[in-house]
């Protein structure tokens, strides 16, 4: 048997391609709706296909006691 052929995974990849992904179906999302709805600096907010935008709601976030682990 030959050598297998293996892509290996990695960090950067993942990251590229997720990235992609996300931005993929926002524009989807936007075009199918007309609005997303996302999280921005500690805020609930809805955008809007012309750009605008509305807050929903403020969030509770305490990162105080969170850590970020890569695997």
């Amino acid at each position: 048997m030959g050598r297998i052929n293996l892509k290996y995974i990695t960090s950067r990849l993942v990251s590229r391609k997720s990235t992609s992904a996300f931005r993929k179906r926002a524009k989807m999302a936007m075009d199918a709706n007309g609005y997303v709805i996302i999280v921005e600096e500690g805020w609930l907010i809805k955008k809007y296909s012309d750009g605008s935008i509305e807050r929903l709601e403020e969030l509770d976030i305490d990162n105080q006691n969170q850590s970020l682990i890569l695997d």
